[in-house]
C-alpha cells in the first residue's frame, strides 16, 4: 500500500512538474483542457461535481484512497488561475522532499520555478488538519 501511495504522490507532483519538456502545472489551461488531461493522465482522480461553491469557479478532483483533492480556479474566461493540492499529513515528508528535489527554494515551505518568461510560485501551508500545495504565477 505504502508503495502506491509514493507513486500517486509522485505522479500528482508530476502533475506540477515539467512533463515532456515543458511544465505542466495547468496554470492558463481551460476548463476543457483540463478535464481532458486529468481524464488522460490522471486516472486516479475523479471530478466531483457534487458540491459547488457559487464563489468561486472552479474544478474539484478528489482521489479518496489517499485523501488528496485538487482544486483548479478558473478565472470568468474558465481559464486556470491557480491549483490547490490538499493532503493528508501522512504525506507532507514524500511532498516536501518532492519539492525541495524539483524546485528552487525561495523561503520556508516556498519554492520557486520558470517556464519561459513567467515565474510560478509554490506555497506550501500548514493547516490544523491536512496541509495545502498552491501553484500560481508570481505577482
Amino acid at each position: 500500500m505504502k508503495s502506491v501511495c509514493i507513486y500517486l504522490l509522485l505522479l500528482l507532483t508530476y502533475a506540477f512538474t515539467i512533463e515532456n519538456g515543458s511544465a505542466q502545472n495547468f496554470i492558463g489551461m481551460d476548463r476543457e483542457q483540463i478535464i481532458q488531461v486529468m481524464s488522460q493522465s490522471h486516472k486516479t482522480f475523479k471530478l466531483n461535481t457534487n458540491v459547488n461553491n457559487p464563489h468561486y469557479n472552479y474544478l474539484k478532483y478528489e482521489n479518496k484512497i489517499n485523501e488528496i483533492t485538487i482544486l483548479f480556479f478558473l478565472s470568468d474566461s474558465n481559464r486556470c488561475t491557480m491549483v490547490r493540492k490538499m493532503c493528508d499529513y501522512s504525506n507532507i515528508n514524500d511532498v516536501t522532499a518532492d519539492l525541495n528535489r524539483m524546485y528552487t527554494s525561495a523561503g520556508k515551505n516556498t519554492w520557486l520555478y520558470k517556464e519561459g518568461a513567467k515565474t510560478y510560485m509554490i506555497k506550501l501551508i500548514e493547516e490544523e488538519w491536512y496541509f495545502t500545495v498552491t501553484i500560481k504565477m508570481k505577482e
